[in-house]
């Protein structure tokens, strides 16, 4: 972790020499020196060996220790230097005379650091040579770094759920379980087994299982950890229960209409579930499941009291509905319900399998490493985890028996150091070791998140890139190195995909929880962060990266911890309201932070946001509603991501949040999210010619004449991807602006017009032409465009996702222009159908011959259509289709199941023709079919 840190300080200050002199007056040749300094010792870092090969591990250790210490010390000597300047150069000239003795003392002060910073890290350096512990350089060859990046890309291209091995007994034991026993009164099974063993794998395999999705006809999932929060437990179930549209209408989260008047009830609504108590939320799942045979699975459950505090909201209503449970604890399973399935430990065979197929991947494995593969399993006791992750590691080495013979080696060496070492510990320990340096941080890191949390990738790689982790990037992009690393990372079965998608890829992720308490071990060890709980809360520390899992109040309350240094800070209780004053005792000690990262509740951000210079990362979630983020903004001038909403959380149409203009001066600003769009306030005039080179994301903003007059004059030449909302202006005119962005690849258009205006006024097809030249577009999404579906004639040529939402229907000379794209991958059709229909609102759907050649999946939601048609040839690669909520649609087109690539079909609310044609339908083996 030291090579890290001190990275990260050499690029520190090579970008404060460059580009922020104006600061460092005075001290700009002590800054010099260090950064020399520095220079040998991350030389002497990155040629080092990870400390495994030395003979010396203990003098190492120390070692690496002190210099992460020193480099933390010369972090935080500038960066207090830097904050300090930064105040005293907006002071008014005579601010600025009255605090001149205090700014001399300020640059004697920080001379006389460095020089002692200097001293120690010479010291440090000379001691080592003494001692000998220079390594062998182990820098990765061109050879290796090539197949290291073709590995990647075969990896991105088959990111799957890994094989489950061993549980085909055991999953139909439980299937068993779950559909015997008495046909009509809710039943609670439970999965009881050790940490590592399997349970949830085996869970999700009996959940996601033919057998079970035909038997109930309600499903939900919710990790519920060691860390459970009954509220969060209860909002999770109600939004895995609802389908998305159905849990944002419920929410109150579709706001159409804008103005003052509106303001209250439209924050009021936002709050939606979240504003409920903990009964009104239990009353809402009761209602929801109590007409349904469901089927719910309770992930992790550790405490007899959590299952105690949410069983009233599960009804038995004498449908047959099931829950399933995993845990840990005997006396958990035994409360919760009788006769709990035990779990047992994988044989030879069965651990075997389950360790080649993840080394190979498929191909077959030497006969000369059979006999050496079956010791270094056998060593594994049958744990899945430990076989997984050990296979992980070795599936990145050399083949051959010597590497085998090392690993084998290493893992004896720890088990003799200590009787007390189980083979668990040491085979998770061995694969942290054994991570490249570029990897450890962000593995460790991943503990930082809440155990059993889903994570978004999203967030984590931004993350990673603001706390410095992604160094060495050459010319590539930081995000997408950062995305290589998370590969990397799955690849070595250290982190666990969650959701994936076929076109943007793996979408959240988890790490298992004994993995991450090695991460919460070793990062307090290495001073990378510190976890706040209420068993720990009253200890005094002085964390470098602080995240608090104990309840808000608590924590303000009875906190000890010194936060002067803290770099980062992460909070979790997104139903805590943060008035003015909490505010000022959140941030007050916190003069150095790099990243904000906030679920909480609020109705203004604090004025002095831009006392946080150093600010990298800000995100504030949860329901939010403050309308005006404050001019201070301006002032971070090293802010990378800005975040004001859940991470893919609710759009609230119509209700704008208002930005400074200034903003565009903030050169580094690389991604913006909002969940309501932006509107700029204040003049253009000082700030003409701004532009912001690294703006690659606009999550939401009005485009109005301000946003035109920006992009029309070049502000943002690298920008990729932006969601825009038109209330009022010439659509198709202000839509042309567009052209301008280059490297626009993801666009959003929400259409927020009168509506009877609309119909009378804009002409679709004029704003379909303004968007043809944007040759670069892949991802395309229009919401309520009035007459779209009788004037489509032309989409920009290389969508591969097109998504039209809140139109009525599509005639056939729409439905065959979008056909024709000849790279569309995704299609997503959503009416605004709200369960009344006529006969005359009714219509055909016809695909025709050839059409949508490229075509994987098809979403249809929301429409009142009678029939079907698909003629030959048509969608001939479709492998997923959803169908929802079209209560008049009786049939599925007969070609569609005589597609060979067809392996997904999903139909939700059916009519009772279409759920009985269902009932009776055979398919091939190859298709999976779910009804809900």
């Amino acid at each position: 972790m030291a090579d890290s840190v001190v990275s990260f300080l050499l690029g520190h200050l090579s970008q404060l020499l460059q580009h922020e002199a104006n600061l460092l007056f005075g001290v700009e040749d002590k800054i010099q020196s260090l950064q020399n300094e520095l220079e040998i010792i991350n030389a002497y870092l990155k040629t080092s060996s990870k400390g495994n090969k030395n003979n010396n591990k203990e003098i190492e250790k120390i070692v690496l220790s002190q210099i992460r210490d020193a480099a933390h010390q010369a972090e935080d000597v500038i960066d207090t230097f830097i904050a300090n300047v930064a105040i005293y150069k907006r002071r008014n000239v005579l601010g600025r005379m009255l605090h001149s003795v205090d700014h001399a003392k300020l640059l004697h002060d920080v001379a006389e650091n460095i020089d002692k910073i200097k001293t120690k890290l010479k010291d440090i350096h000379e001691r080592n040579i003494k001692y000998n512990q220079e390594s062998s350089n182990q820098s990765t060859s061109a050879t290796e770094e090539e197949e290291r990046k073709r590995s990647l890309q075969r990896l991105r291209r088959n990111v799957e759920e890994e094989n489950v091995v061993g549980f085909v007994h055991e999953s139909e034991a439980v299937i068993n379980r779950l559909i015997e026993g008495h046909p009509l009164h809710l039943n609670v099974i439970s999965i009881i087994g050790m940490g590592g063993l399997g349970k949830t794998t085996l869970a999700r395999k009996v959940y996601n299982s033919d057998k079970v999705k035909k038997h109930f006809n309600c499903h939900a999932w919710v990790s519920v950890s060691n860390e459970c929060r009954t509220r969060e437990l209860l909002l999770g179930l109600l939004q895995n229960l609802m389908p998305e549209h159905d849990y944002e209408s419920r929410s109150g989260n579709k706001i159409k209409k804008k103005g003052k008047k509106k303001h209250n009830e439209a924050v009021s609504n936002s709050q939606g579930f979240s504003s409920l108590s903990d009964d009104e939320l239990k009353k809402r799942v009761w209602e929801f499941l109590k007409l349904k045979k469901y089927m719910l699975v309770l992930d992790d459950l550790w405490k007899i009291q959590d299952w105690d505090e949410i069983k009233d909201a599960f009804p038995d209503e004498n449908k047959g509905s099931r829950i399933l449970v995993t845990s840990r604890l005997k006396e958990v399973a035994l409360h919760t319900g009788r006769d709990p399935y035990y779990l047992q430990f994988l044989n030879e065979e069965q651990s075997w399998e389950l360790f080649y197929k993840k080394v190979f991947r498929g191909e077959e494995y030497p006969c000369d490493l059979e006999s050496l593969g079956k010791e270094i399993v056998k060593s594994c006791g049958g744990l899945p985890l430990s076989i997984v992750v050990l296979a992980g590691l070795l599936a990145n080495k050399e083949k051959s028996h010597r590497e085998w013979s090392k690993v084998l080696g290493h893992v004896n060496w720890y088990l003799t150091q200590d009787k007390e070492t189980n083979v668990k510990d040491v085979v998770l320990k061995l694969s942290l070791d054994d991570l490249p340096s570029r990897l450890k941080p962000c593995f460790l890191y991943l503990g930082i998140f809440p155990e059993d949390s889903e994570i978004h990738v999203r967030r984590l790689l931004q993350l990673w890139v603001a706390e410095g982790f992604i160094q060495e990037t050459g010319r590539r992009d930081a995000y997408d190195v950062a995305e290589d690393y998370l590969y990397e990372l799955i690849d070595r079965s250290l982190i666990q995909v969650v959701r994936v998608e076929d076109i943007e890829g793996v979408q959240t992720c988890r790490i298992h929880d004994l993995l991450r308490d090695l991460c919460i071990l070793e990062s307090k060890e290495d001073k990378i962060f510190e976890v706040c709980t209420e068993t720990n809360i009253l200890i005094p520390s002085k964390p470098r990266r602080l995240s608090v899992h104990s309840t808000m109040c608590q924590y303000i309350s009875s906190s000890t911890k010194d936060l002067s240094c803290v770099r980062s800070l992460f909070f979790s209780n997104p139903d805590y309201f943060v008035a003015s004053d909490k505010w000022k005792l959140l941030t007050k000690d916190i003069k150095l932070v790099r990243v904000l990262d906030l679920d909480l509740e609020s109705s203004k951000i604090p004025s002095n946001l831009g006392n946080f210079i150093h600010l990298r990362y800000l995100r504030i979630g949860s329901d939010f509603s403050f309308w005006s983020v404050p001019d201070s903004i301006c002032n971070l001038q090293n802010l990378q991501t800005l975040c004001f909403g859940p991470p893919t959380g609710f759009v609230l149409y119509g209700i704008p949040i208002s930005f400074p203009y200034g903003i565009i001066k903030l050169k580094h600003l690389t991604h913006v999210y909002t969940n309501r769009p932006i509107v700029l306030r204040g003049s253009s005039s000082k700030l003409d010619g701004e532009v912001m080179w690294r703006l690659q994301t606009i999550g939401f903003i009005e485009l109005d004449e301000k946003t035109t007059y920006l992009i029309e004059k070049g502000s943002f030449p690298k920008l990729r991807t932006i969601r825009v909302q038109i209330i009022k202006g010439d659509v198709p005119t202000m839509l042309l602006c567009l052209q301008k962005l280059m490297h626009l690849n993801e666009l959003e258009i929400q259409v927020q017009l009168d509506e009877i205006f609309v119909r009378i006024v804009l002409n679709p097809e004029e704003v379909l032409q303004s968007l043809k030249h944007l040759t670069h577009l892949s991802i395309l999404k229009i919401t309520h465009l009035p007459n779209l579906e009788t004037h489509v004639t032309m989409f920009p040529p290389n969508i591969t996702k097109l998504a039209l939402v809140r139109i009525g229907y599509l005639n056939d000379d729409g439905m065959k222009v979008i056909g024709s794209l000849a790279k569309l991958q995704i299609f997503i059709l959503s009416g605004s159908f709200d369960g009344s229909f006529d006969s005359a609102s009714c219509f055909d759907l016809n695909f025709a011959q050839d059409g949508f050649p490229q075509l994987q999946e098809f979403q249809m939601a929301d429409f009142p259509i009678r029939n079907w048609k698909l003629a030959n040839g048509s969608m001939s690669r479709l492998q997923i289709l959803t169908v929802d909520n079209c209560p008049v649609l009786d049939s599925l087109p007969s070609e569609l199941w005589s597609l060979t690539t067809l392996r997904k079909v999903c139909v939700r609310k059916p009519s009772d023709a279409m759920a009985a044609m269902l009932q009776n339908l055979e398919v091939n083996n190859e298709c999976e079919l779910i009804v809900e």
